[in-house]
């Protein structure tokens, strides 16, 4: 019987003989009796390895092409070889200083190559990884480290105005007005300034093993399974605290596969990255990805700036880029300001909300890419549910969030569970190989979610069309009832952005005496936009929008609160315009 390494780099030498997602549709169940439901098996077997196999993979087969291009730090570039070797010292000094594993670390920081060498380092070791958004406050690291028992951090020292060092001190060993966590051992700072007292050095700890111990990393790859667990991902938390969501090697392995085989990422492309590293567009996209592609990422900035994202992209001709809705939306802004030559893009998904048709004929007009794509997901899914395939129609790009991903199976259910109608709106449901393990710590919600079958419940109304592409059209908890109307806003929002003045629209309910609720519009205009009203929705409305569709509230901003990923947080929104009176306030039930 072959061993699991062997088996690993066999399933990996047989990647570039599969066959093309993009080159045909795949479909290969659906409901017989008209019901929402359809499973895509693929065209081959899902890999059976681990992220650790997968860069050492990586490292033999490209030693010498640039992994990760960091901009912010001097320029500095590692190879596919120097990161797996720099990667295995670390992952041996973790070792020498005692985790062991299976233990949880966290990375704490924007996106920089310190990061990317630290995952890498914590898959080689064993480690489970927890991406935490370098903009938490001090309550909120320290729920993350008590939450998942974490016994390390890697933090820069600072950034902007956030202290790391000193916040991490304060849950390691805790004072009166911070809860302490016993189980804090180990703050691991990448700068090499002057020494923090209580912390680590990175680079410190790339030393601490003998080279013999850093060869033993490798040797040590076939011990790890692939349906372990390799990343925690912690959810928004818009509801209350976030969720940690657990993830395995096998799961991130193949849906980054899926992710750029669709797109035709290959050798030597140069992938500009908006995404940040800690959430899961930015850990398929620019994490595990490369490891199949031997693609080259380019760090723009340690987090998203439109204006660096553009001069990186004309000033290092990147092929391609991702990003949320609001992240294209300012790079175009960008461009249309600027003038500034966008010409060696070709291909690249908008993710992490659904994106209006506009947005994609904008996307090919100001920054030259034909091959722009969707893509859909949630962190309980990995990442990816559905994306596009290469050889798609522009309507289907444009109108639709992809189409189902391989080795998938997907229905819609109504309020009781029960499988809806082929094209009627329900809750989406996945069930595959890229559901997450559980919520760590949290068996309730982990029981809410993934259903004993293996169905998880995603939270989100989607169309399911018989030809395997879908269509979201609203989170369950923001469609609005006005009056006894079922309203989506996204349907809204796509409408408002297709008016010639309109940038960017948000749409939610706010309370109403007569309706229950009414339809509120948040609009960014373009910069040489005239005066806005909602005299002009109403007219541009006539024959395109039911009457009770039309926003009742209109509020005209500069910018919309957004998480760091890029997400839009209509909750603030919604809150403030209630603060200030600009939307009457829900009476205390």
């Amino acid at each position: 019987m072959l061993s699991s390494l062997r088996k690993a780099q066999s399933a990996l030498n047989g990647l570039s003989k599969q066959p093309l997602p993009g080159a045909c549709r795949w479909l290969h169940a659906s409901s017989d009796d008209g019901l929402s439901y359809m499973h895509n098996p693929g065209t081959g077997p899902l890999l059976e390895t681990t992220i650790g196999h997968l860069a050492q993979r990586a490292a033999e087969r490209w030693p010498d092409e640039v992994c990760v291009h960091d901009l912010a730090d001097s320029g500095l570039c590692l190879t596919y070889s120097q990161l797996l070797r720099r990667a295995d010292r670390l992952a041996a000094g973790l070792r020498e200083i005692g985790l062991r594993p299976g233990d949880r670390i966290g990375i704490w920081g924007p996106n920089s190559h310190h990061w990317l060498l630290a995952y890498v380092a914590s898959a080689r070791a064993g480690l489970i990884c927890a991406g935490i958004n370098p903009f938490y406050q001090q309550s909120e690291i320290e729920y993350c480290v008590k939450k998942i028992e974490a016994k390390a951090v890697f933090a820069p020292r600072a950034y902007r105005s956030q202290n790391y060092a000193d916040m991490l001190l304060k849950v390691k060993g805790g004072d009166r007005s911070s809860s302490s966590s016993s189980s804090l051992e180990h703050l691991i700072i990448y700068s090499d300034d002057d020494h923090v007292a209580g912390t680590r050095k990175c680079s410190d700890l790339e030393l601490l093993a003998s080279s013999i111990q850093a060869e033993a990393i490798g040797r040590e790859q076939e011990e790890i399974s692939p349906r372990s667990g390799t990343n925690i991902q912690f959810t928004s938390g818009t509801t209350g605290n976030p969720k940690a969501t657990l993830i395995s090697h096998r799961s991130m392995v193949n849906n980054s596969r899926q992710a750029v085989e669709r797109l035709g990422i290959s050798r030597g492309a140069r992938v500009c990255l908006n995404v940040p590293y800690f959430h899961a567009f930015g850990m398929i996209m620019g994490v595990s990805g490369p490891f199949h592609a031997g693609s080259r990422v380019v760090l723009e900035s340690p987090t998203f700036n439109p204006a660096r994202s553009i001069e990186a992209i004309v000033r290092h001709k990147c092929d391609v880029t991702f990003g949320t809705p609001t992240m294209w939306i300012n790079m175009i802004d960008v461009q249309r300001r600027t003038g500034a030559r966008v010409d060696t893009l070709w291909t690249g998904s908008i993710g992490g909300a659904p994106a209006s048709p506009s947005l994609y004929q904008n996307v090919r007009e100001h920054l030259r890419m034909d091959q722009i794509k969707s893509i859909y997901g949630l962190t309980e899914c990995t990442a990816i549910c559905n994306q596009s395939l290469r050889d798609e129609t522009l309507e289907l790009t444009d109108t639709t969030i992809g189409y189902i991903s391989d080795h998938t199976e997907i229905k819609v259910i109504d309020e009781n569970g029960d499988t809806v109608p082929m094209g009627k709106p329900g809750e989406l449901c996945v069930r595959g190989y890229s559901t997450m393990m559980r919520y760590w710590g949290d068996e309730e919600n982990t029981r809410r979610t993934l259903q004993a079958d293996g169905w998880l419940r995603t939270g989100d109304q989607y169309v399911l069309r018989p030809d395997g592409y879908g269509h979201i059209v609203g989170r369950i908890k923001d469609m609005l009832i006005r009056g006894g109307e079922n309203i989506f806003p996204k349907e809204i929002e796509v409408f408002l952005e297709s008016h010639p003045a309109v940038l960017e629209a948000q749409v939610f309910g706010v309370h109403d005496d007569t309706y229950g609720e009414e339809v509120c519009a948040c609009i960014r205009l373009k910069d040489d936009a005239k005066r806005f009203t909602r005299d002009d929705i109403v007219e541009y409305a006539k024959g395109r929008l039911a009457a009770f569709k039309v926003p009742k509230y209109v509020n005209l901003r500069s910018e919309f609160p957004k998480t760091t990923s890029g997400k839009i947080q209509k909750f603030k929104l919604k809150r403030e315009l209630e603060e200030l009176g600009v939307v009457p306030k829900a009476p205390p039930s």
